[in-house]
């Protein structure tokens, strides 16, 4: 069971994955827009999606979120909802970056991949990835700047999700010349799939499930401050 709170476009998702399967299969998905906040929707729409699989709850064997960047408030919420639920299922939770599974989401592309999502203040976080594994090899690490950082690692290179779509005449000003595709929206079920390879490759239950903000949350930028 995997979910994805990380901006206001959120999903869940049930994916499998058996021995013979090469890769991970998405069963089941749900995609939203969180006007306020997801808290008050996630765990309807978990039982929501075991029905339509008719799946019952023991048969879910591990638990994954996005561990950011994005919102913080959402990546609290799913990343304390999965450990809930991992505390009182007695099974293993993992956590995702957001970035990874948005260039997972997005599939082969014929340059490398590189996901931009909208921080506010004129900035944005993102990472560059290969074209084309499953599941992507970052070529940087993520990072948090203005949206002209995107092209520092030489292109040609494939630029997407909600920074690049915000700030496309500002990567052209800088020389990009690209196309913004669309950004994908199968952002819960790309968190699943990575989640099913960390559980196949016998990671610890817990990985990843300290938050990568990049940011300070505002409270504590102000403290600094004064």
């Amino acid at each position: 069971m995997a979910l994805d709170t990380s901006t206001w476009w959120g999903g869940v998702a049930l994916v499998e994955h058996s021995d013979g399967d090469a890769t991970p299969q998405v069963v089941s998905e749900i995609g939203l827009r969180a006007s306020e906040s997801h808290a008050g929707r996630l765990l309807s729409l978990f039982d929501l999606l075991l029905s339509s699989a008719d799946w019952p709850k023991s048969s879910v064997d591990a638990y994954a979120a996005t561990r950011g960047p994005g919102s913080f408030t959402g990546l609290r919420v799913g990343l304390g909802t999965i450990r809930g639920l991992s505390l009182a299922s007695g099974r293993p939770c993992f956590g995702v970056g957001t970035l990874d599974a948005l260039a997972d989401a997005f599939g082969p592309a014929h340059a490398d991949r590189i996901p931009l999502l909208d921080a506010g203040r004129d900035e944005v976080y993102g990472a560059r990835f290969d074209p084309c594994q499953a599941p992507p090899r970052a070529r940087t690490a993520a990072w948090l700047g203005p949206p002209e950082m995107a092209l520092e690692g030489g292109m040609p290179a494939v630029i997407f999700g909600s920074g690049a779509e915000l700030h496309r005449e500002r990567l052209r000003a800088a020389g990009w010349v690209g196309v913004v595709p669309r950004a994908p929206t199968s952002v819960a079920a790309a968190v699943g799939r990575l989640a099913a390879v960390l559980l196949a490759a016998g990671a610890p239950s817990g990985d990843g499930m300290s938050p990568l903000y990049l940011r300070p949350p505002d409270a504590e930028a102000h403290r600094r401050k004064t």
